[in-house]
């Protein structure tokens, strides 16, 4: 399938229930091993006691984290690192991305730029929040497909980082070519329809539309290959639809013991 054709249509969704998944419901968990062995991703319904603070805390993020892509260049330059899994990294079609370290985040180490330092108890529990949820969902997955248990060490995590992003590219810009996410899970909590996935069974590009607001959940490579391919990482492409984009999204990984 050419990276340049046209998304045609949207791709329809499994929507899952987070506290249905979280009490371990049979019923809803089957249907997560079926939805990321066959489409690679479903929506996660939030609405419950669980999530309640967590999603408050997205609010006051992105009116802030928008305050510290709107400065200077010169300032943002100041947080960027040689390390593409951390720090500010900016780029020439108008997308930037703010990587924030779990690893950091546990240590104590985190140095978020001045903007973001007023919320930095929002933004710290959002990563707690989110690396917590995939963890359980990844046990979760793995329990039910009889897998033995991923490497999934809280206090050793790996690559995992949170990011904070902001798009004002021109309509129609590609921002991120085809492509598999690297890590183990990834959650992606978006404001404005720009994910086009690549459709299994027409092998078209697919519109992944908003719904009520609502995370997406997707397989990465490290679970997929940690299922002996019996999980679907799914191939997509990022592209700026009518307006600018405000972004948060999670990438878990592995504990470094039992990365290869």
């Amino acid at each position: 399938m050419p990276s340049g054709e046209k998304a045609e249509g949207a791709l329809k969704l499994q929507v899952l229930s987070y506290e249905r998944l979280k009490a371990r419901d049979d019923d809803e968990v089957h249907k997560m091993v079926r939805a990321l062995s066959d489409e690679g991703l479903f929506f996660l319904d939030m609405d419950g006691p669980s999530a309640g603070q967590s999603l408050q805390d997205l609010t006051p993020i992105l009116r802030y984290q928008r305050a510290f892509f709107e400065r200077a260049p010169e300032i943002k330059s100041k947080y960027k690192t040689d390390f593409r899994f951390q720090g500010f990294i900016p780029t020439d079609i108008g997308v930037e991305l703010l990587r924030l370290s779990r690893e950091e985040c546990i240590q104590g180490t985190l140095d978020l730029p001045h903007d973001l330092r007023p919320v930095s108890a929002n933004v710290l529990s959002t990563s707690s929040f989110i690396d917590g949820l995939l963890r359980d969902l990844a046990a979760t997955l793995f329990a039910a497909m009889g897998l033995p248990p991923p490497a999934l060490d809280p206090q050793q995590p790996g690559l995992s980082y949170l990011t904070l992003g902001i798009s004002k590219a021109q309509r129609g810009t590609c921002l991120v070519e085809p492509h598999e996410d690297e890590g183990f899970l990834t959650l992606t909590f978006y404001d404005e329809p720009f994910l086009e996935v690549l459709d299994r069974t027409t092998r078209e590009w697919k519109l992944l539309e908003v719904n009520e607001h609502m995370p997406i959940v997707n397989v990465a490579l490290e679970s997929q290959r940690r299922s002996n391919d019996r999980l679907y990482a799914p191939l997509h492409r990022v592209t700026h639809g009518e307006n600018e984009i405000d972004l948060i999204m999670y990438d878990l990984y592995e504990s470094p013991s039992r990365v290869v």
